[in-house]
């Protein structure tokens, strides 16, 4: 299994959220595709990586696409 990456983004209400990355399971419309997953929000970065200290400080998005459907 791959090791989920973990980032922690600012978000628009000026505080943290802390995201997952995955992939789709085979039973998905967008099976083998980046699942981002919420995980939690608080209100400073500090906070956020010391919950998750292997998290990366930085916005990634899914890139995900629908052209196969």
């Amino acid at each position: 299994n791959m090791t989920k990456e973990i980032t922690i983004e600012q978000n628009q209400y000026g505080t943290y959220s802390v995201y997952e990355f995955g992939e789709y399971p085979q039973s998905s419309v967008l099976a083998g595709q980046t699942l981002k997953q919420f995980l939690d929000m608080y209100d400073t970065a500090e906070e956020a990586a010391q919950e998750h200290p292997s998290a990366e400080l930085c916005y990634r998005d899914a890139h995900n696409h629908f052209d196969h459907l």
